[in-house]
């Protein structure tokens, strides 16, 4: 079965790679991946990734090390897993395969540079560190507080995400043709003292 999740790894590298301009076609993969491991592993709780693009640059900076060739590896930076590796690199994929599906990982963005030594395509992750360990059960049982399964059975936020007070739509009119009470606005002029 996990023949399954390293084939489903590659989909993602190829899927990104058809796709360079997609980030939602590589967070799809990689949910779709996410998803998967959750059924073979009987995880209840796996979040579902949403992509941040202001960690672009956390891994641009990543990918620019030693003139756009860096090596092959995954780090951790900031609290984030960036996985490097050369284009359909099956080298690190069982490590890329346990920073791809920790439970608890909510956000992920990608990228890709060429090095300018050989002219190979380096494709880069990011995707958030997580120290929440895996509930077994059915996907998508037990989602943490603000999220709710999806279609896939991953846990998605609800909403838009953020907690605390979330402003009610302003420009909602109140019909008042339907009340039948005919308001009297009393006069209390004869009740101020100035």
């Amino acid at each position: 079965m996990r023949s399954l999740l390293l084939i489903g790894l590659l989909i993602v590298h190829s899927a990104y790679s058809q796709h360079p301009t997609s980030q939602m076609a590589v967070v799809e993969k990689m949910n779709e991946m996410r998803s998967l491991s959750a059924e073979i592993d009987e995880v209840a709780n796996m979040n579902e990734l949403v992509y941040r693009e202001d960690l672009v640059q956390l891994l641009a900076n990543q990918l620019a090390k030693n003139n756009g060739c860096p090596d092959r590896s995954i780090v951790m930076r900031d609290g984030y897993h960036i996985v490097i590796s050369p284009q359909n690199d099956d080298e690190l994929t069982a490590l890329k395969l346990a920073a791809f599906t920790q439970s608890g990982s909510t956000v992920m963005a990608s990228g890709k540079s060429i090095c300018s030594l050989n002219g190979e395509e380096v494709v880069g992750y990011i995707i958030d560190a997580s120290d929440i360990k895996p509930v077994r059960g059915n996907p998508g049982t037990r989602c943490p507080v603000g999220r709710t399964r999806n279609a896939i059975g991953l846990c998605a936020l609800v909403g838009n995400g953020r907690r605390g007070y979330v402003r009610k739509d302003i420009d909602v009119n109140i019909p008042t043709n339907i009340l039948d009470v005919d308001i009297e606005i009393p006069d209390i002029s004869d009740i101020l003292p100035w």
